[in-house]
């Protein structure tokens, strides 16, 4: 068991994906103006060849002790695009979540394809705060920057301490966080032209 691990996307991998954000759609969520997202969950399975077949599509539901902002309540978002899931991207992007955790056949796997938009103002990238997700471990993956200043993430050993880490996810870096022991937060974004748009994309995989 890790509580923290660094691992490289390929380019190739990042640039299968990377137009289909320009698609996501907002929600009708507290953060749906600002935070584009669709969501998915998979099932790692050994019979198939370590293939990832999308699960039918349920309402993503997380309990207000992890989500003080908007947990407690279903939160409908339209599924990741199948041709996502099986994109080089994605079965790169699982593999190495799956082969980092140790998970084995039949385990599920959440997927959250998101936009950060900015659109000249100051947004928050993790309205939560500093946070725990109620999972065994959570990856984030840098898909593309364009005109934004911040979103560092911050990682913590206690919720009210300092953060140990510090980084700007750029393409292509992935970051896995064992869940049970580590905290994480992220600093707000900006627009650096206010004349034009800004966004952070990433992808986030959750496991228990």
């Amino acid at each position: 068991m890790f509580n923290l691990k660094l691992v490289d996307i390929s380019k190739a991998s990042i640039n299968s994906i990377s137009d289909s954000f320009n698609q996501l759609p907002k929600t009708e969520h507290r953060d749906g103006e600002y935070r584009l997202r669709r969501y998915s969950s998979v099932r790692l399975s050994k019979s198939d060849g370590f293939k990832y077949k999308k699960l039918q599509s349920e309402p993503f539901n997380q309990s207000v002790k992890y989500n003080q902002y908007q947990g407690g309540v279903p939160r409908h978002f339209e599924e990741v695009e199948d041709d996502v899931i099986e994109s080089l991207g994605m079965l790169e992007i699982c593999d190495a979540f799956t082969e980092s955790c140790g998970f084995t056949d039949e385990h599920t796997i959440d997927i959250h394809q998101m936009r950060i938009l900015t659109e000249g103002k100051t947004v928050p990238v993790s309205p939560e705060g500093v946070h725990q997700d109620g999972y065994r471990y959570i990856a984030i993956v840098g898909i593309n920057r364009k005109n934004v200043d911040g979103g560092d993430l911050l990682v913590f050993r206690e919720q009210k301490g300092y953060p140990f880490l510090g980084m700007v996810m750029q393409p292509g870096e992935m970051v896995i966080i064992n869940d049970r022991q580590l905290w994480h937060s992220a600093k707000p974004i900006r627009t650096i032209d206010i004349e034009n748009i800004g966004y952070m994309d990433a992808i986030i995989l959750t496991a228990g």
